[in-house]
């Protein structure tokens, strides 16, 4: 019965302390000068329940339930009974719980469950199997999706958004609720999914991107070259019959595909013109068979078991830290070393940033990996890391895709070129694309999406300036256009079959955590 007690007094605790963070960052009155709004109450004090409300917004009701049992539901109305000054008048009595319940720690410990097990490791294989809310803390608005995917939709945000981790997350405690653009961002998720489920047929039709397009604030309205988005005034302000109170659930005959088929969009379709002779395409399997004999055939392919790239990348480079207490200089495009190591199916890319060291990502065959923080990757992200260990781009497509056909003929600059596509085996069903030279046979381009649960972005590859290596083609600059930033490798020295050590491609050791001060 103590422990029961001493449960319930914590949890009480902290949904004080979650109010002081509602007054903090009461949504609709952000210059503190709110509290007189805010209310709180008291209800069910039989069953402990407390319910948090603010003047114009929504919070939430906590439940302490038997057994210590905590749970929350959202409230849509407010409610007023009891005055944020009577509500701040319980924390001191509280303080008191606190310092008594620090006077019998000892006893407390006891009584605690022995032997708890220590939080699982940041690991793909940890996650195996599991949900995002049965992996990480504070998930809402993404449950129920594998915990693989978690990392591939908050880089997804931070593209279509182009923002960091800290925008809407406290770094180093990410479960923290602290930050309103978190809760925001919650919403926006649940808007997106609603509409596409609703309104789209369940097809991803809107996106973060959809209104963002790489800002933090979607613009309201169309902006002129070199204009700055103005602050729109709210619909019921223009137009108050517009202010529909309580209209929150979509209706599934907004969709497309619910409209009669005799409503028409638009003009009245023209006539289509004759369709042009179609021009005859090569089958797959000979763009395929062109591409390995352009490269030096399939025996020079098979004699080269490493590869190793050495040059320089043009890309945007990180500013060194500032010091402290100033704030850090934006990225800037620059040219710095860099280096590729291949023995597939490993791989590890290189970049050395001035001061800050070098940035790494790799594949060991079964992990994905960065170093700067380090982490594997899941996911889609996994899938774009597997490429550092490819050989030969784009030689391995027909086995990775289905429905691989010549679909095309296209310019690249000046040189026609084969369009290819296919099906991904794997993960997400989407097309991708790689593009032959007519000519020469040689790749000339690919194109791939990263995938999440909340949209994709791009990435477009260049081949160029092949170059013959131990009997093999070899392109000496690559050129990548992505929405995390273009980059141009130009390698000055590729060595074949060059030894390269395994541990180059190990995941890196984390570091051991600070000692405790004493």
């Amino acid at each position: 019965m103590r422990l029961q007690f001493v449960k319930q007094t914590f949890k009480q605790i902290n949904v004080l302390l979650d109010f002081t963070k509602t007054l903090r960052y009461c949504p609709r009155n952000r210059n503190n000068q709110h509290k007189r709004d805010c209310k709180s109450e008291a209800e069910g004090a039989a069953s402990g329940e407390l319910t948090i409300h603010c003047t114009g917004a929504i919070f939430r009701t906590y439940n302490l339930g038997p057994q210590g049992k905590f749970s929350e539901r959202i409230l849509e109305k407010m409610k007023t009974k009891m005055s944020v000054r009577g509500f701040t008048g319980m924390v001191g009595p509280l303080a008191m719980a606190i310092f008594a319940l620090g006077m019998n720690t000892p006893s407390l410990r006891a009584q605690a469950p022995a032997g708890a097990a220590p939080p699982l490791p940041l690991t793909a294989a940890s996650m195996s199997g599991k949900t995002a809310e049965n992996y990480y803390k504070k998930i809402e608005a993404l449950k129920g999706i594998p915990a693989t995917e978690v990392h591939p939709a908050m880089e997804y945000i931070t593209t279509a958004l182009g923002v960091g981790c800290g925008y809407c997350h406290v770094i180093g405690k990410f479960d923290l609720e602290d930050k309103r653009e978190k809760h925001v961002a919650r919403s926006m998720i649940a808007m997106t999914m609603a509409l596409n489920k609703t309104v789209f047929d369940g097809k991803r039709e809107i996106t973060c991107y959809t209104c963002h397009h790489g800002v933090a604030k979607a613009a309201a309205t169309l902006l002129l070259p070199g204009g700055k988005m103005p602050a729109e005034p709210t619909a019921a302000e223009i137009f108050p019959a517009l202010d529909l109170t309580g209209f929150v659930n979509l209706d599934p005959r907004m969709s497309p595909s619910k409209a009669p088929a005799t409503v028409m969009s638009g003009p009245a379709p023209m006539a289509k013109p004759a369709a042009a002779p179609a021009a005859s395409l090569p089958s797959a399997d000979a763009v395929f068979n062109k591409y390995v004999e352009a490269l030096g055939g399939k025996a020079a392919i098979d004699k080269v078991t490493s590869i190793v790239h050495k040059g320089t990348v043009d890309m945007l480079v990180p500013a060194p830290p500032a010091p402290q207490g100033t704030p850090q200089p934006p990225p800037a495009m620059g040219t710095v070393a860099a280096e590729l190591d291949v023995k597939s199916p490993k791989g590890v890319i290189s970049v050395e940033f001035p001061v800050r060291g070098p940035a790494m990502m790799g594949f060991d065959g079964t992990i994905g990996w960065h170093n700067t923080p380090i982490r594997e990757d899941t996911g889609d992200e996994l899938r774009m890391v597997k490429e550092f260990g490819v050989k030969v781009p784009a030689l391995d497509f027909k086995g990775d895709h289905t429905n691989v056909q010549v679909d095309a003929t296209e310019k690249i600059g000046d040189r026609d070129v084969y369009r290819v596509v296919g099906t991904r085996k794997e993960g997400t069903a989407v097309l991708d694309r790689i593009y032959f030279d007519a000519q020469t046979g040689l790749l000339a381009r690919t194109y791939t999406t990263m995938q999440s649960v909340l949209g994709s972005f791009p990435e477009e590859t260049s081949y160029e300036d092949y170059r013959e290596v131990s009997g093999l083609k070899v392109p000496f600059t690559v050129r990548v256009v992505s929405a995390e930033g273009n980059r141009t490798y130009k390698w000055s020295q590729v060595d074949a079959n060059a030894p390269v050590d395994d541990a180059k491609f190990t995941k890196p050791t984390p570091p051991p955590p600070p000692m405790p001060r004493p």
